[in-house]
C-alpha cells in the first residue's frame, strides 16, 4: 500500500498533479498495489485530486481525523474533537487575535472574512462561510481546527499549544500558514495503520510519502517514509528516503524506483 500527501508532494506548486505523477500513480495501480491519498484537506477538496487519479479505495482526509470510501462516500472512521477543547481553542484564538476555521459535516466556517480565509480558498477551492462568534456558532465537535497566521507565527504557535495542549490533542503544522488541531487519535499514521490492518497489510509493504510536520508518523510507521525534496530538514531526518520536490515529479520518482522498476524491493 502508499500513502500519498497531497500539498507540496503529490501536488505542484500549482496545485496540479504533472502527467508524470499521474502516470505513475495509474501504473502503480494498474500493479495491483493499494494507493491511497493521506492528506490534511476536507475530503470535498481531495476529492477531484482522488477522482483525477481514478482512486477507489478509502482516502485519508483531516489529517486521519476522517477516513472515507471514495466512492460510495461511506465513513469508516471519525474522529472528531470535543467540544470543550474545541471551544478553548476558539477562547486561544480570539485571545490572541488568530484566525481560525472550525470543520463540521465537510464544511468550514470562520467568524469573518479576512485575508487568511482568502488564502485558504485559493488552496482548497472550497468557499467557507463567515458565522461571526465561533464561541455562540459551535454546537456540535468539529472534525478539527485550523488557525491561519504568518508561517514564523504559526511555527511559534506550534510549539505553545503542542504544550498545552499535550496529551490531549493533535497540533500539527500542514502547511506553513496552517496550524491544525485535531483529535488525539487523529494523525495520518493511525489512519495509515487502520488501512493496512483492513487489507491485512504488514508496515513493512507500506511506502508513505510526505513533505510537512503533519507526514511524519506515516513516514515513521512506514516500512518506507519518504520525504519530499522540499520538506523542512525535521521531516527529512523522520525518512528513510528524500526523493525529488513536488515541482520535479518526486512522487514519480519515487514509485518508478521502489515499485515500478523492481516489485521485490518493497
Amino acid at each position: 500500500m502508499i500513502a500519498i500527501d497531497l500539498d507540496d508532494s503529490l501536488l505542484d506548486d500549482n496545485l496540479t498533479i504533472s502527467q508524470e505523477n499521474l502516470q505513475a500513480v495509474r501504473r502503480t495501480i494498474e500493479e495491483g498495489v493499494i494507493v491511497t491519498i493521506a492528506t490534511g484537506r476536507m475530503f470535498k477538496s481531495a476529492l477531484p485530486y482522488v477522482q483525477q487519479l481514478g482512486i477507489d479505495v478509502p482516502v485519508i482526509t483531516y489529517q486521519g481525523a476522517l477516513v472515507v470510501n471514495a466512492l460510495s462516500r461511506n465513513v469508516l472512521l471519525h474522529y472528531p474533537v470535543p467540544l470543550d477543547l474545541s471551544r478553548e481553542i476558539i477562547r486561544e484564538s480570539k485571545k490572541n487575535n488568530i484566525h481560525l476555521q472550525v470543520y463540521i459535516d465537510d464544511e468550514y466556517y470562520f467568524e469573518q472574512h479576512n485575508k487568511y480565509s482568502d488564502l485558504y480558498f485559493k488552496v482548497s477551492g472550497i468557499p467557507g462561510k463567515a458565522v461571526g462568534p465561533l464561541e455562540d456558532f459551535l454546537v456540535k465537535e468539529p472534525t478539527k481546527l485550523v488557525m491561519i497566521d504568518e508561517p514564523e507565527n504559526v511555527l511559534k504557535w506550534m510549539e505553545h499549544y503542542k504544550e498545552k495542549f499535550a496529551g490531549k490533542l493533535q497540533v500539527t503544522i500542514s502547511k506553513a500558514h496552517y496550524l491544525e488541531f485535531t483529535n488525539i487519535e487523529a494523525t495520518k499514521g493511525n489512519a495509515v495503520r487502520y488501512l493496512a490492518e483492513m487489507y491485512g497489510i504488514k508496515p513493512g509493504e507500506v511506502i508513505a510519502i510526505g513533505d510537512s510536520f503533519n507526514d511524519i508518523p506515516m513516514l515513521t510507521y512506514a516500512g518506507l517514509g519518504v520525504a519530499m525534496g522540499n520538506a523542512p530538514e525535521i521531516v527529512k531526518s523522520h525518512a528513510d528516503y528524500v526523493t525529488y520536490s513536488n515541482n520535479e515529479n518526486g512522487v514519480a520518482h519515487v514509485l518508478e524506483k521502489f515499485v515500478l522498476g523492481g516489485r521485490n524491493t518493497l
